[in-house]
């Protein structure tokens, strides 16, 4: 399919995925009222509050919008700025969306129920990586909105992209979905495609297996505590950069581990199942690339990798949340609190994942010259 014919299918997913975040974070004020404080529980609301709030354009009833601290008088002057920081925040969402969606439509052509399955599920993923980075764009606005921008700066700018993470995960599926189904309808009768030279079986694996290694250095390696807190206090800077631990963190930690200890090595393997879970939907992933795409393309092998890595994060995170939820009578939303947490790092390592894959299979297919012709003798 054409640019053309996949833009509208793009802009519809991207401004349904918009419009969900927008109706969630417009209610965020009513998980406040009494009725809901008693239904959900006090706790529980304010876990929601904490997920809505993000997305929310109403300004927050707190003290800092009518007087900031350092800058008495100019309350209606930061409120603007937030709500420049919410407006941005929208754009870019809409606007990264789009940009990813179209070369993921354009490049998984065909009919058929798998290839409905895994276009839906690319856009999936990439839409909570479009969210996250949306939200990081939006962060200097959001910060500045807060009147002490210039006190601990870089950590101001980690807390606030932190932020926001769990409401895109249902929003991305149902914006994902709906856009596949209309790509479908749009696609008419089934026609032969040309496509470029599919690469064997043993180069797709290799492909997998390198892009693969990728992610499993900064699983394994990075997303260690001790190496952690070698970031965390390593990194030092001066004046308003300084403190730079938390912002480099959250790019390089795909999830977060110790050592096992000798009483709970049983329970050290079970949440490691959710790492090895991560790295296996990534590999498979990066393997049923070649296979899907009509050509292998550095940015579709970028988006579909930063996919696959984004939803092995979320994956990973439901099934640590779940092994925490074990025994506890708090309510289930108490308990999911790493859903998302390592994107940021997703989109970093997924990236690097899918051009080494991408790399791997231009390399090993590259079509060979013809052999010349035999020349024959002309005959006397």
């Amino acid at each position: 399919m054409t640019y053309r014919r996949v833009l509208g299918p793009a802009l519809f997913g991207a401004l349904l995925m918009a419009g969900l975040l927008w109706w969630a974070g417009s209610s965020a004020h009513a998980l406040s009222l009494p009725g809901a404080t008693r239904f959900f529980g006090p706790d529980q609301a304010n876990r929601l509050v904490a997920w809505t709030m993000p997305w929310s354009t109403d300004l927050p009833s707190a003290s800092r919008f009518s007087e900031p601290s350092g800058a008495v008088g100019h309350g209606a002057d930061y409120a603007d700025l937030r709500e420049t920081a919410m407006r941005v925040r929208y754009a870019a969402l809409v606007l990264l969306f789009a940009g990813g969606a179209l070369p993921l439509l354009r490049r998984l052509p065909g009919r058929g129920v798998r290839r409905a399955m895994a276009c839906t599920a690319a856009l999936w993923g990439w839409g909570v990586a479009a969210a996250v980075l949306a939200v990081t764009v939006s962060a200097p606005w959001m910060v500045a909105s807060g009147g002490s921008a210039s006190f601990r700066l870089l950590p101001r700018l980690a807390s606030t992209m932190a932020q926001g993470r769990e409401l895109p995960v249902g929003a991305a599926l149902v914006a994902a979905a709906a856009a596949t189904g209309l790509v479908t309808l749009l696609r008419g009768e089934a026609t032969t495609q040309t496509r470029a030279a599919m690469p064997s079986a043993a180069t797709a694996r290799l492909a997998a297996t390198l892009g693969t290694l990728v992610v499993a250095l900064a699983l394994v390696v990075l997303s260690n505590d001790r190496v952690a807190g070698h970031i965390q206090t390593g990194v030092g800077g001066g004046g308003r950069l300084s403190e730079p631990g938390d912002l480099l963190r959250q790019w390089v930690q795909l999830s977060a581990w110790t050592m096992p200890s000798g009483s709970g090595s049983g329970r050290w393997l079970l949440y490691r199942l959710g790492d090895v879970a991560l790295l296996a939907l990534v590999w498979w992933g990066l393997r049923l690339l070649p296979v899907l795409l009509d050509r292998v393309t550095y940015p579709a092998c970028v988006l579909g990798a930063v996919a696959a890595t984004t939803l092995g994060v979320v994956m990973s995170g439901v099934w640590n949340s779940l092994l925490s939820y074990q025994g506890s009578t708090g309510g289930p939303l108490l308990y999911y609190v790493s859903i998302g947490s390592g994107v940021s790092a997703a989109l970093v390592f997924g990236a690097l994942a899918g051009c080494a894959s991408a790399l791997t299979l231009r390399l090993r297919t590259r079509p060979q010259p013809p052999a010349p012709a035999a020349v024959r003798p002309r005959p006397a």
